[in-house]
């Protein structure tokens, strides 16, 4: 402090009282540099009465030092914006109309004002990456939404996505430019040239041949493609990187900036003496040397003082480019210089402005200087230790620190003007800066792909990250302590604190970024940044904690928080709750008692007091944390863990690059080819731009390790999870307080535990996190109790928790924790699962059943498909060549080409809880079977119907298109299928006796019908002529999954349980009534195993269809058929009837022969199916043509 302050000049003459020596000196002090050689004329030229003449007369002369330079050669307002009369396209603009989002296909907008001779700048920060081209155009161009700024013949352009310059013609030019990056535009009309700069970095010369001359002036001009954005800077303030003898488009106020200089100077020199006196005096005795004199003053003395030169500052300082040009520079100056009492300075300059100043120049010269830092912070360059960005965090901080200035920037800027999450941010360092902290890189997503001989990179390339790790640790922990100010609940005045004021404005925030805002995408936070303000929101809860409010008994700590029903059930928000319904109304607050305050019970009465709110704000921040993650959190957690796909994809490449270069150097081997081939040397480039780019990838993951999944990130999003989980658990507790509690803690408890299992990378599972299995088991039984829990009426959030639950029966760990939940917790899941299927979403609900059983199934054990292995392994590969070992299958198999299915993982624990609950409930059981078998007869009926169209389709002799819409309902009623006979497979493995014990409600009903869905399936699939065999010959794309393996497997899986499996009489009762039912074949059956390979009707050699060719099937399963054939064989009557004929069958039912025909259109059915079907519809079945008659139709033979 002391060396900031000028030596004291001069002693108080004798008979001057001190209070007016005080202000004589100060007067002295502040605006004279140097005393006057005569010391009894010092204070004659110098006093109140005429300080506001002397410091008029500066500012005059202030205003003449510098004239402002020529600007010959510019036509236009002064003042440059987008020209909205100019624009082609759509476009969203800001009300200073320098920032704008594009809405439609690629759009162009031109500035207010052109130049002709001269050399001009201006710069554009990017708010996006991708397809822009930016330059500059003359006023004859003609756009498009097909052509833009360089598509024409006098406009060039640049653009940093395709790393292209445009004029007419196009050629590489530049780097890539990222989200943040300051691009700058620079025309030299003297020369006839166009250059770019990309952060301050000369891109080389654009263009060189610019036409100059009469009739040519250029506009700035810009083209973005949808969604994208930009702001422009046309020199309203500085630039960010100034290029030398270039000058901006927007004419300065180079008076006005002088005038501030001066008037800046006078207030620094206030400063201390203002700073002093707030201090005191330290002794009695009047002192006229040294530092103490400054303290003999009085604080209105200090004002009388400032208040001219400050009353002069504030228009000035109403005006953005003066205040980034003048006033930013001193609040560096002043918190760089004295670092130690930075602070306190900054706050006294804030004083003297709230005193002095008017409220709309105040108000206007905070709102200028925060969007300055919050430009700053925004399109900074990064640095390895983010220097620039806590410089403007610091000072962001110096301003909080200040209560007035605080809370007027919490009301109206901070959310308002500007989007002060940008704050929070931590932007990601270029590549360059990248490449320079972590030279040595490994690929810690794969490291089983990683070559052996560059293991010496493991260790430089964790010391790397953790250097790298740390600096961006202490840019959060700067960011976290701007927060805390900002929400500090220590305000002196009465009323709203800055933390009440905090947590309104962040509730306003989230509605704006709520799904069905109107708020435009272009005023939203990207979801990166609500990515780093969500783990700063995280840091600063944990630091409010813990909460003692001995009065009231309230105590929360860390590691127990969940939010209290009391503070949801009395809170009037519009969010959507668990139970809503129209006639859920929220209960009436009781009276205050002891024991809501022990719970931290919420009422209006509260925040009047501001007493005893300190547990409301805590409950208030983690439910907007929590919504925070709902509502863009997560997507970006999702997104962002991609970058192991990415690296796959360009691993996958090097790899066959690999292969190929394998099969060319041997068939040069082979035509003994000795010249150089072309084709190894471009895959020798090839595959150094590949590993170029996996070193890029591998950095950047390096930076999500340190900034996105580090183990600290992960302790946020556990630490979340375990609230909500507490939250939840308590309201269910509570009754029917859980209908009251807003549904966004439902979804974002499934997704913070999905981002927990499947997007942190191998350094930060979940199994790493102590308690881990507890908490796992936490939530299956919270999934299991209320997936399908009547106090839970929201569909879209029913759905949600069954879509849960089913991704929780996927990885073994989860299905363990099923299986450790309370016993009834997980017969009530049985007994929600084993519902009719009807007035509900079955699909979810069989998929679960069918993922317990599976591994236990017959031939139920793929992760991929067998046919589709098949295929994939019988077309060529170029790296197959004679004599040459293939590539390494443990890299990448056949298998990673084709779509994957969940890994078995059986769960014996719940199948016998199945076969127990349908043992003990006979009526449900039936009532169940029999939904699950009126499902098989639906889904597989629309399947075959579908398959007939396709066959319609394929036999016209005009080419016809099939929908892809109609391929998808295919595929899901195939898959449907198969998970319903999987189901059936289960039950009659799990409790046979609902369906072969004559004790049973219904057995022989349900027993009838499951062998004559099966055999309308054998029927249909094993027929050689049929659509299904045609369908799957064809390989329709879309339709991939089609085959007669997972059919016929689970039909077997079904026969041989029930006639090889339980005792001698349900054995006996199956037999029975399989060899009654009509449409059963023989041959259906011998269609598993094969028969000898024939010719079709074409002459091809037809391949037979057998389980036996399979190595998915086990050998004892393919002689568990051998026995079902010879078994029914041996009952069977010799003459059955051949598969060819079963077209004859009926296609709606598959039990009876086609009997009728339709007319018009001519199309056959049973009499049953069709008389049933016009009771309600007069439609055909398969061409929707109007039914006028039904004709009998001669008897068809089963031959």
């Amino acid at each position: 402090m002391d060396a900031a302050i000028d030596a004291w000049p001069w002693k108080a003459p004798s008979g001057i009282s001190q209070h007016s020596a005080w202000l004589e000196a100060m007067l002295e002090y502040v605006f004279t540099r140097k005393p006057p050689a005569d010391s009894s004329d010092r204070s004659m030229g110098l006093s109140l009465e005429n300080l506001d003449d002397i410091i008029d007369s500066q500012l005059d002369k202030a205003g003449k030092v510098q004239t402002v330079p020529g600007e010959h050669g510019r036509l236009g307002h002064d003042h440059v914006t987008f020209d909205i009369a100019t624009n082609v396209g759509a476009f969203v603009l800001d009300k200073e109309r320098l920032s704008l989002s594009s809405e439609s296909k690629f759009n162009t907008i031109r500035g207010t004002c052109c130049v002709y001779k001269g050399k001009w700048q201006y710069e554009l920060m990017l708010g996006s990456k991708g397809v822009m081209q930016v330059g500059w155009a003359t006023y004859n161009c003609k756009f498009s939404q097909e052509k833009g700024v360089g598509d024409t013949r006098d406009s060039y352009a640049y653009d940093g996505n395709r790393i292209r310059k445009w004029n007419v013609d196009t050629y590489k030019y530049g780097q890539p430019w990222l989200t943040g990056d300051v691009i700058g535009c620079c025309i030299d009309l003297d020369n006839g040239r166009v250059d770019f700069y990309r952060n301050g970095c000369w891109l080389g010369e654009a263009f060189g041949d610019v036409r100059v001359g009469p009739g040519l002036a250029y506009f700035p001009a810009v083209s973005l493609a949808y969604k994208e954005q930009l702001t422009a800077n046309f020199g309203a303030t500085p630039f960010r990187y100034p290029v030398d003898g270039f000058l901006p488009l927007e004419r300065q106020p180079q008076g006005k900036l002088e005038k501030t200089q001066t008037l800046l100077g006078w207030t620094k020199k206030i400063l201390p003496v203002y700073q002093e006196v707030l201090k005191g005096a330290t002794q009695m005795a009047y002192v006229t040397d040294g530092i103490d004199v400054f303290r003999q003053g009085t604080k209105a003395q200090t004002l009388l003082l400032a208040a001219p030169v400050i009353h002069r500052l504030g228009p000035l300082l109403m005006s953005q480019h003066v205040t980034e040009t003048a006033m930013l520079p001193l609040l560096f100056q002043l918190l760089e210089e004295t670092e130690e009492d930075a602070k306190n300075q900054v706050s006294c300059l804030l004083d003297l402005l709230w005193a002095v100043l008017e409220p709309d120049e105040m108000e206007t010269f905070l709102q200028n200087i925060t969007s300055a830092l919050h430009t700053g912070f925004r399109f900074s360059v990064p640095t390895g230790d983010f220097s620039h960005h806590k410089r403007y965090l610091l000072l962001l901080l110096a301003l909080f620190e200040h209560q007035a200035t605080r809370r007027y920037l919490l009301q109206s800027v901070l959310f308002e003007k500007i989007k002060f999450p940008a704050f929070m941010e931590v932007k990601t360092l270029d590549d360059e800066t990248l490449a320079a902290l972590i030279p040595d890189v490994w690929y810690e997503l794969m490291e089983e792909v990683h070559p052996a001989e560059e293991v010496y990179k493991k260790a430089p390339y964790a010391a790397s990250k953790e250097k790298l790790k740390a600096a961006v640790s202490s840019l959060e922990k700067l960011q976290v302590d701007v927060l805390e100010t900002l929400a500090t609940d220590e305000d002196d005045d009465e009323g709203q604190t800055s933390r009440e004021i905090f947590l309104a404005k962040l509730k306003n925030f989230l509605d704006d970024h709520s799904p069905g805002s109107k708020v435009l995408i272009a005023n939203l936070c990207p979801p990166n940044v609500l990515l780093c303000f969500f783990h700063r929101l995280v840091s600063l809860l944990r630091r409010w904690l813990p909460v003692c409010e001995a009065p009231n008994g309230i105590h929360l700590q860390e590691h127990s928080l969940y939010v209290h029903s009391d503070y949801y059930m009395h809170n009037a928000s519009p969010l959507t709750r668990v139970g809503e319904l129209p006639d859920l109304k929220l209960p009436i607050p009781d009276p205050v008692s002891s024991s809501n305050l022990r719970s931290g019970s919420f009422n209006d009465s509260d925040s009047l007091e501001g007493s005893g709110m300190a547990h409301t704000n805590v409950y208030s921040l983690f439910d907007d944390v929590v919504r925070l993650y709902h509502i863009g959190v997560h997507g970006q957690l999702v997104k962002l863990s991609s970058v192991k796909d990415t690296m796959h994809d360009y691993l996958t490449a090097e790899q066959g690059l690999q292969r190929r270069n394998i099969w060319e150097q041997h068939r040069q081997h082979c035509c003994l080819d000795t010249e150089e081939s072309d084709l190894s040397h471009m895959v020798t480039n090839t595959k150094a731009v590949l590993r170029d780019a996996l070193t890029v990838q591998g950095r950047h993951v390096a930076w999500l390790s340190a900034t996105v999944y580090s183990k600290e990130k992960q302790g946020d999003i556990y630490w979340l999870l375990q609230g909500v989980l507490r939250t939840l658990e308590e309201a269910s507790r509570n009754g029917q307080c859980l209908r009251y509690l807003w549904d966004h803690y439902v979804e974002a408890c499934i997704k913070l535990l999905t981002a927990l299992i499947n997007h942190f990378p191998p350094s930060c599972t979940l199994t790493s996190i102590p308690g881990h299995y507890n908490t796992l088991v936490r939530y299956s039984t919270f999934l299991a109790q209320h997936f399908a829990d009547p106090r839970v009426v929201n569909t879209d959030l029913k759905d949600t928790l069954l879509r849960a639950l089913a991704a929780h029966v996927c990885p073994p760990s989860t299905v363990r924790a099923l299986e450790c939940m309370p016993t009834e917790s997980s017969m009530a899941m049985i007994k929600a699962l084993l519902q009719p299927y009807k007035n509900r979403p079955w699909a979810q609900t069989n998929w679960i059943l069918m993922r317990l059983w599976k591994g236990c199934g017959f031939a139920f054990r793929y992760t991929v498909a067998p046919h589709l292995v098949q295929r994939m392994s019988s077309r060529p590969v170029e790296s197959c060549v004679p004599n040459h070992p293939a590539p390494c299958p443990s890299v990448f198999p056949v298998e990673s080409c084709v779509p994957n299915h969940p890994a078995p993982c059986p769960s014996v624990f719940f199948q016998n809880h199945i076969g127990q609950w349908l043992e003990d409930n006979a009526d449900c059981a039936a009532t169940f079977l029999g939904s699950v078998l009126t499902q098989l007869n639906w889904a597989f009926s629309q399947f075959i119907s579908m398959l007939q169209e396709i066959q319609n389709a394929h036999t016209r002799p005009e080419r016809v298109f099939i929908d892809t819409r109609q391929l998808k309902i295919c595929a899901t009623c195939f898959d449907l299928s198969l998970g319903l006979l999987r189901v059936i497979e289960m039950v009659v493995n799990v409790a046979p006796s609902v369906v072969t014990s004559p004790t049973r409600p219904h057995w022989d009903l349900l027993l009838t019908r499951i062998f004559q869905l099966l055999s309308q399936v054998l029927n249909r699939i094993t027929s050689r002529s049929g659509c299904f065999e045609l369908v799957v010959n064809m390989d329709i794309p879309g339709l991939e999954g089609l085959d007669h393996f997972p059919v016929l497997t689970a039909v077997a899986g079904i026969l041989v349980a029930l006639l090889l499996k339980g005792s001698l009489d349900s054995r006996e009762i199956a037999l029975s009534v399989l060899l009654a039912e009509p449409s059963f074949q023989l041959s259906t059956l011998e269609f598993l195993l094969g028969s000898p390979a024939t010719q079709d009707e074409t002459g091809a050699a037809y391949i037979p269809f057998s389980l036996a060719s399979y190595a998915e099937v086990k050998e004892e399963e393919v002689e568990q058929v051998r026995q079902l054939v010879a078994l029914v064989q041996s009952r069977l009557p010799p003459v059955v009837g051949s598969p060819e004929n079963s077209d004859l069958l009926c296609t709606i039912c598959y039990a009876h022969p086609n009997s009728v025909r339709f007319v018009p259109c001519g199309h056959q059915s049973c009499r049953y199916c069709i008389v049933t079907h016009l009771v309600n519809n007069r439609e055909c079945f398969f061409c929707k043509t109007v039914i006028d008659k039904v004709d009998t139709t001669e008897k068809q033979s089963n031959v």
